[in-house]
């Protein structure tokens, strides 16, 4: 793959996010519906930055799908009196494996 059409295809993607994020702007339900939709992209973004990145990516869009699915199952009552968010021994494990990664940014 030629180097400007890899530069153009990040590029195009870059903007979907951006266009994305911004036709949801100020509900956080659509930003959360938006991410959780295009993971992929973000994802394959943010392994451009490296390996520790993409992990870090990883792990938050995977926190993220956690509260999201908090927020679905609570509906008005958790946005009125707010919301606890359980994690499991596996996604502590995983937050903690990207700590370093996070710090050094």
């Amino acid at each position: 793959m030629k180097v400007a059409t890899l530069e153009t295809d990040v590029l195009d993607i870059a903007k979907k996010v951006k266009e994305g994020l911004a036709a949801a702007e100020g509900d956080a339900v659509k930003v959360a519906s938006f991410i959780e939709n295009n993971q992929s992209e973000i994802t394959a973004l943010a392994s451009l930055g490296g390996a520790g990145t993409a992990a870090v990516t990883n792990v938050a869009l995977g926190l993220l799908n956690t509260v999201i699915t908090a927020v679905k199952g609570a509906g008005a009552a958790g946005a009125a009196n707010g919301l606890s968010v359980s994690l499991d021994a596996a996604t502590i494990a995983d937050v903690k494996s990207v700590i370093a990664a996070i710090e050094k940014l």
